[in-house]
């Protein structure tokens, strides 16, 4: 998936989730999850973050190839369990919500993703093709469900 449907799938979803569950910050949370939700590219220099950060991205794909560790559950629990013993759990849970939202995004394109790779190379796959027509029409339909659900949050709706 693309940059701006990455960030606007990880919107919906924490919309979803803090609708549902009790939060200290939920508008600071929604607003890293967002951000997160892009972490994972890191691994492609061609990516946008990877533009941004190419010290960083390329020598994380020379090591782990695009859609292999880095697209894998391990680096979110691993950030996870590093935050958490330094009490920042608040931070490492929004770092998970992201890393998981941008897995889902990858593993319903054709390129999929291997949630347990090294482990095993299984990989989920979808119909959609990155920056095809289906990934537009996925990407207008979640921003509109986005301000709906905005709109309800500030109890416009």
């Amino acid at each position: 998936m693309m940059f701006k449907t990455h960030a606007m799938f990880g919107l919906f979803l924490t919309l979803l989730l803090i609708n549902k569950i009790s939060l200290p910050h939920p508008i600071i949370f929604a607003i890293l999850v967002t951000a997160f939700s892009s972490i994972p590219d890191l691994d492609h220099p061609k990516s946008k973050l990877g533009r941004k950060l190419p010290f960083i991205s390329i020598p994380i794909n020379l090591i782990f190839k695009h859609r292999g560790f880095f697209h894998s559950i391990f680096p979110p629990l691993i950030l996870l369990i590093i935050l958490y013993y330094f009490n920042l759990s608040f931070l490492g849970l929004a770092i998970l919500g992201g890393y998981l939202v941008h897995l889902i995004g990858d593993s319903i394109t054709r390129e999929g993703i291997s949630f347990l790779y090294p482990f095993t190379k299984f990989t989920l796959k979808g119909p959609i093709h990155t920056g095809g027509p289906l990934e537009l029409v996925l990407f207008m339909i979640i921003t509109i469900l986005d301000i709906f659900l905005i709109l309800k949050f500030v109890n416009i709706l």
